[in-house]
């Protein structure tokens, strides 16, 4: 019987861990050894807690490292509580009562998953597991086949095991899964064939056509959007992603059905879209360009600034240091005196009436010394703090201007912007309305479907234009709220941020100060206290306080 087993029903807690744990990892000399002085947790890198009658997953966030982790043969019903088992690479889940697959999205190196035996009705929620190469799902509650399709976004899969599952005892199964799981190498632990990849490939030749044109367009899409977050990272700190291409203009009428109809009035609209377009993209570029610019001015300024103050504060430390230096020889010149005076005592040539007013008296000159140390080291660093407030000060204002040119100039070409799209729009208004008109004149033209709802009235005609308009004056605003209010946000976050540092810098020192000279008093109140004979007059004390 295995010696971790309970008869009832339990969740994971501290205790089934380090019992486990105990069983299982930790053997001979070395376990012992271990057991001694505790279990490294986040050492631990593989873990069986098996047959436990477990019924809840809980407390595995203890083995943070994990590589290897077994919960089969239990009586779990949910995955859970697993977000901190980030480096876990094998996860075996079989025999368990598990009726979905969750709560996975964060075990991004896991290659091996089994969930064999199970109550599992669909295969999903996996897609952040790109790294799995093993997949074992077999003797659960699968009916619907096309679930094979799902296991085609995992670009490392080589094996996948079904069997067992209602869907998987179809004659024709097997062909199915092999000419659709395109990377695997093992279905049900067996070899795919060449043959049978051809078998499939001609009976699914036209579901399979359909799939890899959907996975086509979605991979455009994808790359779009890594393309567009690529660009967004780039360009971030100066304030100008998607301004390099067609992006915004793009936006302003992705969703314009109306105006892409009108386009089926004649080449005019066309010849204002494309005029529209080529301006559009001329301004985005003045931004992107002069916002690159801008940057490579604010960082050299930002650099120098940082250089220059570095190069202060380090001149202020080396001051310090010095001020140390000069404190260490005179203290330690009156040490030795005082070790001098406690030999001559124990050598009988000194009373101790006479050693204790000689120490009072080296404690009244050491904690002169050491007031005057304070005062001189204190000073340094209001003199410091009070050149890092000036230059944070004049620093603020020379960023808070260059921000507001840059903030001033694309304002400015946004304007430019919405009296282009404001031209664009009169143009297309005055397009559709001859259009309409000639329509009416001419009782047996033939309209494109697409238009006959925009040209039946000239009111929805007119709110159409209107409604087309008022988009892409939002699409304007709202990227150029985003520039101002990023290119602020980041001015006052620097800002705050240094005067922050600085404040914290500050406190800082003026602690370490207070706390090296109260450390040089209890050197001195403990050599001073040496037992010499009676103990030092209590008096000293007061006058080194």
């Amino acid at each position: 019987m295995n010696p971790c087993t309970k008869s009832e029903p339990r969740v994971i807690d501290h205790q089934v861990i380090q019992k486990c744990l105990e069983e299982q990892v930790l053997k001979g000399e070395a376990g012992r050894l271990a057991l001694l002085e505790g279990i490294p947790w986040n050492e631990v890198l593989q873990a069986r807690l098996e047959f436990l009658n477990i019924l809840r997953i809980d407390h595995v966030w203890m083995l943070p490292g994990l590589r290897k982790l077994s919960l089969s043969n239990n009586l779990i019903e949910k995955i859970e509580n697993m977000d901190a088992l980030v480096n876990l690479e094998e996860l075996d889940l079989s025999f368990n009562r598990i009726k979905a697959l969750e709560n996975l999205n964060t075990l991004v190196n896991l290659q091996i998953l089994t969930v064999f035996d199970n109550l599992i009705t669909k295969i999903e929620n996996m897609d952040n597991l790109k790294k799995l190469m093993i997949f074992s799902i077999g003797n659960n509650l699968i009916e619907d086949r096309e679930n094979v399709i799902y296991l085609r976004r995992f670009p490392n899969l080589k094996s996948v095991n079904m069997a067992g599952n209602p869907c998987a005892k179809e004659a024709d199964f097997r062909i199915f899964a092999c000419v659709f799981l395109h990377t695997v190498d093992y279905y049900e632990y067996k070899k795919i064939l060449d043959e049978e990849r051809e078998e499939g490939h001609s009976i699914y030749h036209s579901l399979l056509s359909e799939i890899e044109e959907v996975e086509a367009k979605q991979k455009e899409i994808d790359d779009k959007i890594a393309a567009e977050n690529a660009e967004s990272e780039l360009y971030a700190d100066s304030f100008i992603e998607f301004l390099g291409s067609n992006h915004l203009f793009d936006q302003m009428f992705e969703e314009d059905v109306d105006l892409q109809s009108l386009m089926k009035i004649g080449d005019d609209p066309k010849d204002f879209y494309t005029e529209l377009e080529t301006a559009f993209l001329t301004y985005c570029l003045q931004i992107f360009n002069f916002g690159q610019e801008q940057y490579k001015i604010r960082h050299k300024e930002v650099e120098s600034f940082m250089k220059n103050v570095n190069a202060a504060k380090k001149k202020s430390q080396q001051e310090s240091i010095d001020q140390m230096e000069q404190f260490i020889v005179k203290k330690n010149k009156i040490f030795s005196t005082i070790k001098k005076l406690q030999e001559d005592v124990d050598n009988r040539e000194l009373t101790i009436a006479d050693y204790n007013q000689k120490v009072f008296d080296y404690g009244e000159q050491y904690s002169l010394l050491i007031h005057e140390t304070w005062k001189t080291l204190m000073g340094l660093e209001m003199v410091v703090y009070e050149q890092m407030e000036d230059v944070n000060q004049i620093f603020e204002q020379a960023l808070t201007e260059m921000i507001n040119t840059f903030i001033e100039y694309a304002q400015g070409v946004f304007a430019q912007m919405r009296t282009a799209e404001q031209t664009y729009t009169e143009n297309i208004n005055d397009c559709a309305q001859r259009y309409m008109t000639m329509t009416s004149l001419t009782p047996d033209f033939v309209m494109p479907k697409e238009l006959k709802t925009l040209m039946s009235d000239k009111d929805i005609l007119t709110n159409s234009l209107g409604a087309s308009h008022d988009m892409h004056l939002l699409a304007i605003d709202n990227r150029e709220d985003r520039l101002v209010n990023r290119a602020k946000n980041w001015l006052n976050g620097l800002v705050s941020n240094l005067a922050k540092d600085e404040i914290i810098r500050n406190r800082t020192k003026v602690l370490e100060i207070n706390n090296y000279l109260d450390k040089q008093r209890e050197e001195f109140d403990q050599l001073a206290a040496l037992e010499v004979g009676p103990p030092v007059d209590p008096d000293i004390t007061a006058a080194l306080s």
